[in-house]
């Protein structure tokens, strides 16, 4: 049988870290071209000004590259199994969010 190897958070932390915002994946989303995942905030954010990858510059789409880009749920549980708390600090964050926006 193979050994088992353990794995630290922190060697794992660049495949796990949004190269945009430098925080975990929330809302992981992969862009299909490249294979570059960031947070979906992030980078739908930068592609209202950008058409290419902020990582490796590859064209997502010429007029429409939120077409481009997926939803990535087996990084994304990755991601909150690696960060003990870090799911529940996104839910939390959420009502918080909605909470103040039916204050309004």
């Amino acid at each position: 049988m193979y050994g088992s190897k353990r794995v630290a958070v922190r060697d794992l932390n660049p495949h796990i870290l949004c190269a945009l915002c430098g925080g975990y994946l929330i809302q992981a989303t992969t862009v299909i071209e490249c294979l570059h995942s960031f947070c979906r905030s992030c980078i739908v954010n930068f592609l209202e000004t950008s058409k290419v990858c902020p990582i490796c510059d590859a064209q997502i789409h010429k007029t429409r590259p939120l077409l481009n880009i997926r939803p990535d749920q087996t990084l994304q549980s990755l991601v909150y199994k690696l960060v003990p708390g870090l799911f529940q600090d996104e839910m939390r964050r959420r009502r918080e969010f909605h909470a103040t926006l039916s204050e309004s």
